[in-house]
């Protein structure tokens, strides 16, 4: 890490100016095995690379993860990286061209030199794209009992040895720790939800999950106090609700959860990757990290602190190889109530946002570069508090408070195995694996995407082989069809047998020379069959399709390809959909978590939009048989 990656001297820690290296891991699949002493995860990776002025590179692959746990504490055994794009900033995932033939006798080409050798050569059979290969999955489908359980511990667990106040005092224990299971998920979604607010510019929805003290801090704008505050600050970025050919994409990644002992306030570091812009005018790409603070009241999760630290904001022609926006000052019509708690700059200049948490398995503090960490102070400031375990008490009987631990325990591993599906069905939508998709359907289940129509039970899967593969399934060398499954929020119905989630697809397609992003919402519904969590609904709102030269501001398009003539659906669409810039409202399965608002933004009809926004040709024509694998 340090001499390969780091180009430094052992010791030597930080980017320093002028570098840009983020890595996004998400999308996970995590089992573990049936002792808890292992487990295996399968995670995405999303990167952007590059320096100012100089590259932007985006990149793109697969880890398969193995842990172990030493002395109780979980550490990473094997990291394998499967790589799946590398791709410069100016033509995107395109595939690269196809290299030169060598002469006769030619010498085989040499690997990179690298300053720390290897122990052994990796093994390259599946290179990534453009090569119709796919990295393997430690798991087997995950709509079946062998790959559907999060974890499945074989055997019973020792009786307690412990009798009278030491017994109680050890159920206790494990009530308080199962409580914050739900804690943590609470959270999670919660940061979701926020994200899908921002995204759709509903301050009011925004500003209602913060605590009447909260305070709310964008880079360099200042510090914002209380509901009223922040909601008057959120109201400069736009108008409320949002409008037609106005992109506001906040996706909200990587959150980190640490709940305290009393289960009262907790913290959170989580990634936004933005794509914003005006429908004709430009479009930005921004990245940055939050570091929140949350507190429970009346058993409700709200913020009582936001804190946003922008990495970077680039024009979208330009990327960040060429061009570099600074933060956000304090906004020129509102005052904020506070001047801002740090100052520093942001890319191309170094900046590390302190750390809430400690080292998950050294347990020591953050080591921090020299060149953009954060001063002494501040970083011993940023961590969580250290708080006692302290002794709980036995509330309401031994019988009742494990009935409770299980049922918290029970809820959590439904939330994984749920988060766990909607994974394993991006994976395999990305590689036209219909049979594996198709193995995560329900017996009574149905699927709409696309302004296709409404397809049920096995007509699931005729679809998926006829519509998407013609016949046909598997990756094709050359065709990108990623389908990144991101941002779940996830509730479980009480009686753990149907659940509802709302997730978002960031997809990014090509073939030939050209490159696309898309993207879409997903309001889907799950029941569980036989002990196995399916997906009983699938429905999908494409809300973005745009040519990846010019992006969403210049080369959107809003065709949709429509029911199939050669396979009909079960019934016609029951919705009307159409992308950016027209902008529509998806319905929520939930209320706001905290003031229990249901309502959507007023825009204008879609068919008065598309008056205004005529449907435009095609943005990358193909010919029907390279259409293999765009399903949405």
């Amino acid at each position: 890490l340090y001499r390969n990656v780091g180009n430094v001297p052992m010791g030597q820690v930080g980017l320093g100016d002028g570098r840009l290296y983020n890595h996004m891991s998400i999308q996970p699949v995590v089992h573990l095995d049936a002792d808890g002493q292992g487990a295996s995860g399968r995670w995405r990776a999303l990167a952007t690379f590059g320096s100012l002025p100089g590259s932007a590179t985006w990149a793109e692959g697969i880890y398969q993860m193995r842990y172990r746990k030493e002395d109780g504490v979980w550490k990473i055994s094997r990291l394998d990286y499967h790589a799946g794009f590398g791709a410069p900033y100016a033509t995107g995932w395109v595939a690269p061209a196809p290299a030169p033939a060598a002469a006769a006798g030619a010498a085989p080409p040499r690997r990179r030199t690298l300053a720390h050798p290897p122990d052994r050569e990796r093994d390259g059979k599946c290179e990534g794209f453009a090569s119709a290969c796919i990295a393997p999955f430690h798991y087997a489908n995950p709509g079946t009992a062998a790959g559907g359980r999060a974890w499945y511990f074989t055997g019973e667990p020792a009786p307690s040895t412990l009798t009278g106040k030491a017994l109680e005092g050890q159920i206790a224990g494990l009530a308080r720790r199962s409580a914050r299971l739900a804690d943590e998920q609470a959270i999670e979604n919660l940061q979701r939800i926020y994200g899908y607010y921002y995204d759709r510019a509903q301050w009011t929805q925004m500003a209602d999950l913060f605590a009447p003290d909260a305070t709310l801090e964008f880079a360099q704008s200042g510090v914002y106090k209380g509901p009223r505050s922040i909601r008057a600050f959120l109201g400069t970025m736009g108008p409320e609700g949002g409008e037609p050919g106005w992109l506001n994409e906040r996706i909200q990644l990587q959150p980190i959860v640490t709940v305290a002992p009393d289960g009262l306030t907790a913290r959170s570091r989580s990634r936004e990757l933005a794509m914003t812009g005006r429908y004709g005018q430009g479009g930005e790409w921004s990245e940055g990290i939050y570091e929140n603070r949350y507190v429970k009241r009346d058993g409700k999760w709200m913020y009582s602190s936001v804190h946003y630290y922008p990495t970077f904001q680039t024009d979208y022609d330009q990327g960040w190889g060429k061009q570099a926006r600074p933060a956000d000052g304090i906004h020129a019509s509102l005052k904020p109530d506070l001047p801002p708690t740090e100052i520093y700059e942001i890319y191309p200049k170094a900046h590390v946002p302190p750390f809430h948490y400690l080292n998950p398995v050294t347990g020591q503090a953050p080591v921090y570069p020299s060149v953009g960490g954060p001063d002494a102070r501040l970083a011993k400031a940023s961590l969580m508090p250290q708080a006692p375990v302290k002794a709980t008490r036995l509330k309401g009987g031994a019988e009742a408070a494990l009935a409770a631990a299980e049922a918290h325990v029970a809820r959590y591993k439904d939330y994984h195995e749920i988060d766990n599906l909607e994974s394993a069905y991006g994976y395999y939508l990305d590689k036209n694996l219909w049979d594996g998709l198709a193995g995560l359907f329900a017996k009574n289940s149905s699927m709409e995407l696309a302004m296709r129509g409404v397809y049920r039970d096995e007509r699931v899967r005729g679809m998926l082989w006829s519509v998407f593969g013609r016949g046909q399934q598997g990756p094709v060398a050359g065709r990108l069809g990623n389908h990144v499954q991101l941002q779940p929020v996830i509730h479980i119905a009480p009686d753990g047998q149907a659940a509802r989630a709302r997730v978002r697809m960031l997809q990014q397609m090509s073939q030939g020379p050209r490159a696309s992003i898309g993207g879409a919402i997903y309001e889907n519904e799950f029941v569980k069959e036989d002990g196995v969590w399916k997906i009983s609904k699938l429905a999908t709102w494409n809300t973005l399709s745009a040519g990846y030269e010019g992006g969403w501001a210049k080369n959107a398009g809003r065709g949709m390809p429509g029911p199939s003539t050669d396979y009909p659906p079960d019934a016609p669409p029951t919705r009307e959909v159409a992308m950016f810039p027209v902008v529509f409202n998806i319905p929520y399965h939930y209320a706001n978590p905290v003031s229990g608002r249901t309502e959507l933004p007023t825009l204008p009809s879609i068919g008065e939009q598309l008056q205004r926004f005529p449907v435009p040709r095609p943005v990358a024509p193909a010919p029907r048989a390279a259409q293999q694998g765009n399903g949405e």
